[in-house]
């Protein structure tokens, strides 16, 4: 992963232990130092996503949406949901992804490659 991405999973990994594990993507990008709307911004959360893939994890990014939607942005469906077509198979797909990260979350290393 990029140095960025490094950086995005060290974050996550630290909000999804805690009582309340989501992220806005605004909150995010103050805590790593760079623009919410940042195109590497999003290019590291789908790095992180295929990461976690490859590792057999949750994909951790579910945490992070907007906050006028309360929902990931287009960008997290077409790399962690590629299937999901609709609306609501793209927030179904979200929400059981979403618990499932909050439920494994002692499971993520401290590192992912």
């Amino acid at each position: 992963m990029s140095p960025l991405a490094s950086k995005v999973y060290k974050q996550l990994l630290v909000q999804v232990r805690r009582k309340n594990p989501s992220i806005t993507y605004a909150e995010l990008a103050a805590a790593i130092d760079v623009h919410p709307r940042s195109r590497k911004l999003h290019e590291a959360l789908g790095e992180v996503t295929n990461a976690c893939r490859h590792a057999q994890l949750p994909v951790l990014p579910a945490i992070v949406w907007r906050a006028d939607t309360r929902r990931p942005s287009d960008g997290y469906y077409k790399v962690a949901h590629p299937r999901a077509h609709t609306d609501e198979a793209r927030v179904a797909a979200w929400q059981r992804e979403h618990e499932r990260v909050v439920r494994e979350a002692a499971q993520f290393p401290p590192k992912l490659a």
